[in-house]
């Protein structure tokens, strides 16, 4: 099969699959962290689980990388980029997390290993083979300068929420109200980070396969927020009432 139909078919997918996933997550929550339930079948360590799940989308473009590295020109700069989020998804950030006995399902892990296997294969093929960057001016271009912008704000939103998390909670399995930060106005700025950074790449490449991963990106955390939002307000009965779950002032 062509390199160019196989890429569609897998760019098609991801986005009906962000119909199906952001469906699903309004229903049904995910089970793990606060929503962890039996019912899911076999489970994992999370530690393991975490880095299993994101190593695939570091490799997988990076093998891209390679492959195409006659034709990647400029390109190897938003490998950069990318790498340097996963390089934190995969490690830095799990070994920061309580894990003590908490575990994930597998199919989340299958799941996720799935996806983000595609997921590095379309933004590795469109970017390095479909269509390199060849002209270094594109690094002055408006849409660049402003995704790089939005991709790190939102970078650092989700860090910074994360480490809030994980300094103020307890124990694990224990919860308390998170304070600080975006904290002040939503439930899960972590989820809003995400969400601002994926979107800053789709900008900062202006490609399909990147707003294929913002995309997914909403339709797989925003429910999750909504979930997390209510979990919160059922468990502390002296919630903040003006927090919103992911969008400050709106939901």
């Amino acid at each position: 099969m062509p390199l160019t139909e196989t890429y569609n078919i897998a760019l098609i997918f991801q986005f009906s699959v962000s119909i199906v996933v952001f469906t699903f997550l309004l229903f049904v929550s995910a089970p793990y962290g606060k929503f962890t339930r039996k019912g899911w079948g076999p489970r994992m360590n999370s530690l393991g689980a975490w880095m299993l799940m994101e190593i695939p989308a570091a490799f997988t473009i990076a093998v891209c990388a390679w492959i195409f590295r006659d034709t990647i020109g400029w390109s190897w700069i938003f490998l950069l980029i990318w790498e340097f989020h996963y390089i934190y998804r995969t490690f830095v950030f799990p070994a920061k997390m309580h894990h003590g006995r908490k575990t994930f399902p597998l199919t989340m892990v299958v799941s996720a290993l799935f996806f983000n296997t595609i997921n590095g294969y379309i933004n590795g093929v469109f970017l390095f083979k479909l269509r390199p960057l060849t002209d270094p001016s594109w690094f002055t271009d408006s849409r660049f300068i402003l995704g790089v912008l939005v991709f790190f704000t939102g970078f650092s939103i989700h860090v910074d929420s994360d480490r809030r998390i994980q300094a103020q909670k307890p124990a694990p399995g224990r919860y308390i109200i998170p304070q600080g930060g975006l904290f002040r106005w939503v439930s899960c700025p972590n989820y809003l980070g995400e969400i601002i950074q994926w979107f800053g790449w789709a900008l900062l490449t202006w490609s399909p396969a990147g707003l294929a991963f913002a995309v997914f990106t909403f339709a797989n955390v925003f429910p999750r927020g909504i979930s997390g939002h209510r979990w919160y307000k059922q468990n502390f009965p002296d919630y903040p009432e003006n927090r919103k779950a992911v969008i400050p002032g709106i939901i």
